[in-house]
């Protein structure tokens, strides 16, 4: 899988034939029963169906039946038959009388379909691979695709689950909601599918290893180098807890301010801000201010995956004012001593 592929097309679900032998589960445990099925032009059989030919006559008795495959020399009938081998074919019987009365023959034309559809999973919502490990969001859904040209019998259900031993039937069609199915807990998942023909053959199980990713990136405001000593505290600027007595964040014109965000399963893809009341836009590098002014950030971010996180507000407010400086005359003990003037 490419990194965010396999974006589902939908056409690529073919509509599954109604099959009523359809089992509405299967697993490992899965045995094909002999299946006549018939697409109301063709018929199509697997090779575990026996062919019995019947024939009666009511005036000098039967004396045999004898058939024929594919136009062949007619052989004597015994007990019932099978065909292994897969193709189309011409069963053609008639049945001879102890009075010499040779039966026209009749024919049955049946094709043999021993071989199960081609399966593949998609789905709804775009793949994250980081090359060891693939991730889907809670919004995924999945679908199993699968043609069967070869057998030719058609596709006559989709099963998709994460128990190997019992995986459910899906799909009637690409616009039906019963075709999907949903990953609903976080974390490491296997996902197995198959597909079964009209004839019952089971396509191989096949495996999908996926993690689900529910959870946002968390965005953090991402300090710089320079240390700072206010009122005897010491912190790292810019900080949260670096703010003026209406809760902004005090920053320095002389620095920028970088922010940064954390995903711990898909990881972050994009970080994109918004200015007081401009429009968001990719966040690419660390913010300057140039002037004395409040500014409102608002930040969020993406992961790979696509799950957004809720905007984080910060309330900044750009230190140019220069400090107020004063000077004290003082005895030994701090006492502020007073002027003396020449008229004292």
């Amino acid at each position: 899988m490419m990194k965010k592929g396999l974006i589902a097309a939908a056409c690529a679900l073919f509509c599954f034939a109604a099959w009523a032998q359809a089992p509405a589960t299967v697993g490992t445990d899965y045995t094909r029963p002999p299946i006549h099925f018939s697409d109301g032009e063709k018929s199509f059989v697997n090779s575990d169906v026996f062919f019995k030919l019947l024939s009666a006559d009511r005036e000098t008795g039967l004396n045999f039946v004898e058939f024929a495959l594919n136009g062949s020399n007619f052989m004597k009938y015994k007990s019932p038959f099978q065909i292994l081998e897969e193709g189309n074919y011409d069963i053609s019987y008639r049945g001879y009388d102890n009075s010499g009365n040779l039966e026209v023959p009749k024919t049955l034309s049946v094709i043999v379909d021993n071989t199960p559809p081609k399966t593949a999973v998609e789905t709804t919502e775009p793949l994250y691979t980081d090359g060891s490990k693939t991730y889907c969001s809670a919004n995924t859904k999945w679908f199993v695709s699968a043609s069967d040209a070869l057998g030719g019998a058609g596709v006559a259900a989709a099963y998709v689950g994460t128990d190997l031993n019992s995986l459910d039937k899906y799909g009637k069609g690409k616009d039906a909601e019963e075709a999907y199915f949903s990953l609903g807990q976080e974390g490491p998942a296997y996902l197995y599918y198959t597909a079964i023909d009209n004839v019952g053959n089971l396509a191989p199980i096949e495996l999908v290893s996926v993690t689900v990713d529910m959870e946002p990136p968390v965005v953090r405001l991402e300090n710089s180098n320079r240390l700072i000593n206010k009122d005897d505290e010491y912190m790292v600027f810019p900080n949260e807890d670096l703010v003026d007595q209406e809760g902004r964040v005090i920053v320095s014109a002389n620095e920028s301010v970088a922010f940064a965000a954390d995903d711990e399963l898909s990881g972050l893809d994009a970080i994109y801000i918004k200015i007081n009341d401009g429009e968001y836009t990719k966040y690419v590098e660390p913010v300057r201010f140039n002037q004395n002014d409040v500014y409102t950030i608002e930040v969020k971010a993406i992961d790979n995956v696509g799950n957004v996180s809720e905007p984080v507000v910060y309330t900044c407010y750009v230190d140019k004012i220069n400090p107020e400086s004063e000077i004290e005359i003082i005895d030994r003990v701090e006492n502020v001593l007073p002027t003396i003037t020449a008229e004292d």
